[in-house]
């Protein structure tokens, strides 16, 4: 048996080496990205939501009016104008007041959300506000589709009431992409929870 020579060994050694690296680093050279669910937390506001690895959290934010956001974004999903466009994010805003009886509540939560669906903008559609319930929460659920920085998008915004306040979850991606995120969005709000 004739041994290739030692630079050829050396060469192969590194590169063995070198798949293994990748290997443990990202699961594959692949890119494999890591599934499987995500706990979020927020124990200052009483928020917590299980979300898909495929969407770490990217950022979190609160403020001393009592407010808070937290996003989750797929890092190798689709930014325009500097801002990911497949992506679920939470909100809280104190609204003080609420109206008290249920049909009130829903009715306030759906103009409200039908109203911010128009801050995106002319190119945005609000669809038919429903009623939901989620976990105990009641509330409404506004689908739309907008067009942001040229790409066309669709999503779903849900406003929930829990004493006082109104949580927001935001689940938007782009319209190509939108029968993938829909089933990880889905899993996510309905673990969404209040204490």
């Amino acid at each position: 048996m004739r041994w290739p020579a030692p630079r050829v060994l050396l060469a192969a050694s590194l590169a063995a080496l070198a798949l293994a690296a990748c290997l443990v680093a990202v699961g594959g050279c692949g890119g494999r990205v890591a599934t499987g669910p995500q706990h979020y937390t927020n124990a200052v506001f009483g928020v917590s939501i299980t979300v898909d690895r495929r969407l770490p959290q990217w950022r979190a934010t609160a403020t001393d009016a009592g407010a808070f956001e937290v996003s989750f974004v797929d890092p190798t999903g689709a930014v325009a104008g500097g801002r990911h466009l497949d992506a679920l994010t939470v909100s809280l805003a104190d609204t003080g007041a609420l109206p008290s009886g249920s049909s009130q509540l829903e009715s306030a939560l759906g103009a409200l959300g039908a109203a911010l669906v128009d801050k995106l903008g002319a190119q945005a559609q609000a669809g038919t506000v429903s009623d939901v319930t989620i976990n105990g929460l009641s509330g409404v659920v506004v689908p739309y589709a907008a067009t942001v920085s040229g790409r066309a998008v669709v999503g779903w915004l849900y406003l929930l009431a829990s004493s006082g306040r109104i949580y927001a979850l935001t689940a938007q991606a782009t319209a190509d992409r939108w029968s993938f995120y829909r089933p990880l969005f889905t899993q996510a709000i309905d673990s969404f929870r209040v204490r």
